[in-house]
């Protein structure tokens, strides 16, 4: 597990890495924010398909070809970790700055609920 690592350094890593397949990125316009979000989009639907194979386990209705649940857990990992990877790309072409804005929707909900947990820095 990776406790230390940070919204920065994955933000960096992914930007830096995107640039080699879209030169100029964030500011060229060879993909839209439509564009981005689609793929985010994209991302989460195979994340869902992941959970209602889950869900069949949950309700005894497997399908012969499932994988089993260990692997679909793993599988659900690996498509999270996409969605939150477009996330970030999205949020980089939009100029929004995600831990940020993290902060401040957590800190916003917890007060209108009347929560004591907040993160720093908001």
């Amino acid at each position: 597990m990776t406790d230390d690592l940070r919204f920065t350094e994955v933000t960096a890593a992914n930007r830096n890495r995107t640039e080699r397949w879209h030169p100029g990125f964030p500011d060229d316009n060879e993909w839209t924010v439509a564009d981005w979000s689609n793929a985010l989009c994209g991302e989460a639907g195979e994340l869902a398909n992941v959970v209602k194979k889950l869900r069949r386990y949950e309700c005894g209705l497997r399908g012969p070809l499932d994988p089993s649940e260990d692997e679909l857990r793993a599988m659900a990992g690996a498509e999270i970790a996409d969605v939150y990877l477009y996330l970030d790309l999205l949020a980089v072409k939009l100029g929004v700055d995600l831990p940020a804005a993290v902060v401040a929707k957590f800190n916003r909900v917890s007060e209108r609920q009347g929560f004591p947990e907040r993160l720093p820095g908001g």
